[in-house]
């Protein structure tokens, strides 16, 4: 092998440097969130990225020709009017309004978590990709905000001519193939709104060109390690990536050991997988203090945060639901749209790029670099089937399969010399046709609908015009509001979220204050979430509290408010104009009042011994502390014995003795059965009900039959108390007994 050259002194900037400093600016913002002053905050976040921005100038893989002029021609230029077709009407769609908003907004002006705050967005994932898009948003204004989007993808589409070329010679066709690539309508969908799953697209993409040219470069320690940090800020931008990545770091891994072992290879290896963590640690190491847990709330069940359920959050709408699904669902998934996205549409490209994959590898006479590419498209299909099976975390799948449409339609055509003329046209012709159908159902899906149900150019001329006056002016959402409506709002001081599509609205109408969510129930599971929002919640007690709920959603807000004990003031009809005159939403401004602490009650003289039960038990009321006696360490299959269970009632809440006719809302005694591998086996065993109301401090004995499992074998019993039609007083963090018990 020949000697490496040495780095060149500053590489020539290329269209990805100028968004990269970007990239490298949220994940530096990150490391001084500590720092409590602003403007002090940022200035070391912007030292900080010019330092790491002008390493990279100097040390980042030599740029590989120009990309050619015709390439903005016949791909930018599209993709910019695909990205105008909506831009003058402002993003609304559901992710964007729920999370998106908040996250970026927060994240940039300090702590993702702000003080005073509790979970104002049930996920709070890494922000990273919202501080991108929020950094664009105060720069332009919020309809061209998301340009980000579009340059990302151009981006994207700069790196893939880079991988075609060896594949297809003149530029004009190879820009062509370009663009085909990049126009499946999961991608076209999202040009101009504020979701995020594009902009990880192009490091991804540039990490896996690196892997593909890794046989050539003078320089594989530097590629190796650059591909690295690229993969570890895909995945700091979205931990679904891993589901791509892993599939690049398989094709470097073919890559490095095809090359002569060398003694610094385990070294560098090292290295990379350090620099791979590097993107993930501030945020990873942030939640971790906040939460307990480095991924919250994701694996809970293996990473336990004491503030979440022991589950990680998983939406079963989407997806394979069996085995057989699972091994064909990039094939079956296409004729199944409604269980790839909400929006129940799409035409086909992952299920042509695993078939074009696997022709890759089976046909002889391949080249080496389509066969990589096939490899990390199956392997990234399968992975993302495993994972989600949702489309848009299939993007990377996506592209790249048109870029082995693409091989396949040269390499046939090349194969072909020999063949009859009409053979060798229809032959090398078919991949082409396929992606050109599916692309042209892709724009008219596109021309249809996309997230934010926004009408398009062609649909309302002139309602386009009008919006397109507020461009580079919609920056600030409180000076689209009336006066009146600007009085209403500065009077808050802090909010509580109470429905899922208004934390968006109002971190932009009042942006420095407080937020705590009620609408998200698992955070009122664990007992020291509880604890954590009733601290919250009274360091407002004397402030001006108030939640925004969209009409529609009105009573679900006062439930959800209710629910959590607050009191309720008057609610205020509003119309919110969202940075239009045009679009507006009909809200309710809903006044909160603090509730006094509760004292705990005491049993009077006069109080009955029985009651009945009129609802669910307030989340803080299930609170017990159990044992039992006579627990028999050996039973029989299908033996029944009874126990004595004594129950104490540690709440502040009295739980009454009975429940409704149909059986709902009793406490009862109950046990569960655990294999001994702690799965369950039975929970609805055995029942012995509270002979009377039990107040706080209070404790009785109640009798409780249980029946061994028919099988032999090492169990666990559990013991707990149920309200019955509601849950289990464990998955709401009260404390249960477990017992072994073997069954012969």
């Amino acid at each position: 092998m020949s000697q490496q050259a040495p780095p060149p002194r500053l590489s020539r900037p290329e269209f990805g440097d100028a968004l990269l400093f970007l990239y490298i600016a949220v994940f530096a913002r990150q490391c001084f969130w500590a720092v409590e002053r602003d403007w002090t905050a940022w200035a070391l976040t912007l030292a900080a990225t010019g330092l790491v921005w002008g390493a990279h100038l100097r040390w980042k893989p030599a740029p590989e020709g120009r990309t050619p002029r015709v390439f903005w021609a016949v791909v930018a230029l599209p993709l910019l009017l695909v990205f105008a077709l909506r831009a003058a009407f402002p993003d609304l769609s559901f992710d964007v309004l729920n999370h998106r908003l908040i996250q970026g907004e927060r994240a940039l002006s300090g702590a993702q978590l702000a003080p005073g705050d509790f979970f104002p967005t049930i996920f709070p994932f890494n922000p990273a990709p919202d501080m991108l898009t929020g950094i664009v948003r105060h720069l332009l204004g919020y309809r061209l905000g998301t340009i980000i989007n579009l340059l990302a993808l151009v981006w994207a589409g700069t790196i893939l001519e880079k991988i075609l070329r060896p594949f297809v010679t003149r530029a004009g066709w190879r820009c062509a193939g370009v663009l085909l690539a990049l126009c499946t309508e999961h991608v076209l969908f999202q040009v101009n709104n504020y979701m995020v799953d594009l902009l990880a697209l192009p490091l991804v993409l540039e990490a896996l060109r690196l892997a593909l040219f890794y046989d050539e470069t003078e320089h594989e320690g530097r590629d190796l390690l650059f591909a690295a940090l690229l993969l570890g800020a895909s995945m700091g931008l979205k931990l679904t990536n891993a589901a791509v990545a892993l599939p690049v770091l398989a094709v470097f891994a073919v890559r490095v050991l095809s090359r002569r072992p060398r003694a610094r290879t385990t070294g560098l290896v090292l290295l990379a997988g350090f620099l791979f963590l590097v993107p993930l640690l501030p945020h990873a190491l942030y939640i971790y203090a906040e939460t307990g847990s480095p991924v919250f709330p994701l694996y809970n069940n293996l990473i336990h945060s004491p503030l979440w359920p022991a589950i990680t959050p998983y939406d079963g709408r989407w997806g394979p639901r069996d085995l057989t699904e699972t091994l064909l669902w990039p094939v079956i998934g296409a004729w199944m749209p409604e269980r790839l996205s909400e929006l129940g549409v799409y035409s086909g490209r992952i299920a042509l790029a695993v078939l074009g994959a696997a022709l890759c590898l089976l046909l002889p006479r391949v080249e080496g670099r389509a066969r990589l590419i096939a490899l990390a498209v199956l392997l990234g299909s399968f992975l993302w089937t495993l994972t989600s099976g949702y489309v848009r975390y299939a993007l990377f799948c996506e592209v790249l399969g048109g870029v082995l449409l693409v091989y396949l339609s040269r390499s046939l055509f090349e194969r072909g010399a020999g063949w009859p003329r009409a053979l060798k046209v229809t032959a090398s012709a078919l991949p082409l046709c396929l992606l050109c159908v599916q692309c042209a159902l892709a724009a008219r899906y596109v021309s249809q609908t996309e997230w934010s149900k926004r009408l398009t150019l062609f649909d309302d001329p002139d309602a386009y015009r009008k919006e397109l006056r507020w461009a580079w002016r919609d920056r600030d959402l409180m000076k689209f509001q009336t006066a009146e409506a600007r009085a209403l709002f500065g009077r808050v001081e802090a909010w509580v979220v109470s429905d899922v599509k208004t934390n968006g609205v109002e971190v932009l109408l009042r942006p420095g204050v407080p937020m705590l969510a009620v609408n998200n129930l698992e955070y009122f599971d664990r007992r020291q979430s509880r604890a954590r929002f009733a601290g919250t919640l009274e360091r407002l007690r004397g402030r001006r509290v108030y939640s925004l709920s969209l009409t529609e959603d009105l009573d679900a807000s006062l439930e959800f408010l209710k629910r959590r004990r607050l009191i309720i003031g008057e609610v205020t009809p509003v119309l919110v104009s969202f940075f239009s005159a045009r679009t507006r939403l009909h809200m309710s401004l809903i006044e909160i009042g603090v509730p006094e602490q509760r004292e705990t009650p005491r049993r009077t003289a006069d109080a009955p011994d029985v009651t009945e039960a009129k609802g669910p038990l307030d989340d803080d009321a299930f609170d017990a502390q159990l044992s039992a006696a006579d627990v028999p360490p050996k039973m029989r299959g299908g033996e029944k014995a009874t126990i004595r269970v004594t129950v104490k009632n540690i709440s502040r809440y009295v739980w009454p003795a009975r429940g409704q006719k149909d059986g709902k809302y009793f406490i009862n005694v109950a046990d569960s059965w655990l294999d001994g591998g702690e799965t369950l086996v039975d929970n609805m065993d055995g029942r012995g009900a509270l002979p009377r109301d039990l107040w706080p401090g209070e404790s009785v004995e109640v009798p409780l039959q249980i029946n061994a499992p028919e099988g032999p074998g090492d169990y666990l019993l559990e013991i707990d108390l149920v309200q019955e039609g509601v849950t289990f007083f464990q998955t709401k963090g009260s404390q249960y007994p477990r017992y072994r018990v073997k069954v012969e």
